[in-house]
């Protein structure tokens, strides 16, 4: 792993990073559909998008996998600062249901053209079927 990492990133790609990063829900979203679309690997996942520790992503696969597309955009730890204005609240609450039905459509999205183009392929690959079929007959 750290062979390819220096191959990619070079002398950085070995840097340890602190603090961690605090990666966004889009992002983790992101990156574990393509890792789902090309069937790579936590590692080889990790290489393409720099992050420098597979498990990250295999804890985001944990949580999509148990609590859902929610659990990628809540972040860890403790709230900054208690609000006591219930208006900013319901504010905050009504904007982070529409990041996450925003998150959950893109999924979705992104499912259906991956099921699309597989459709396709197998359909196209059908066709070669017949056609060779047909040709020897």
């Amino acid at each position: 792993m750290w062979v390819k990492r220096y191959q990619k990133y070079g002398i950085d790609g070995l840097k340890v990073r602190r603090p961690k990063y605090d990666y966004d829900g889009n992002f983790k979203l992101n990156v574990l559909n393509w890792r789902k679309r090309h069937k790579a690997s936590y590692p080889e996942t990790a290489l393409q998008f720099d992050i420098s520790d597979p498990g990250t992503i295999a804890t985001w696969q944990r949580k999509l996998d148990t609590k859902g597309v929610d659990a990628l955009f809540t972040r860890r730890g403790r709230a900054k600062h208690m609000t006591t204005n219930n208006n900013k609240q319901a504010e905050k609450s009504e904007l982070s249901e529409l990041e996450r039905l925003r998150a959950e459509n893109r999924a979705l999205r992104v499912e259906n053209e991956y099921l699309k183009k597989l459709d396709a392929l197998v359909q196209k690959r059908g066709h070669r079927k017949k056609n060779i079929k047909a040709s020897k007959n």
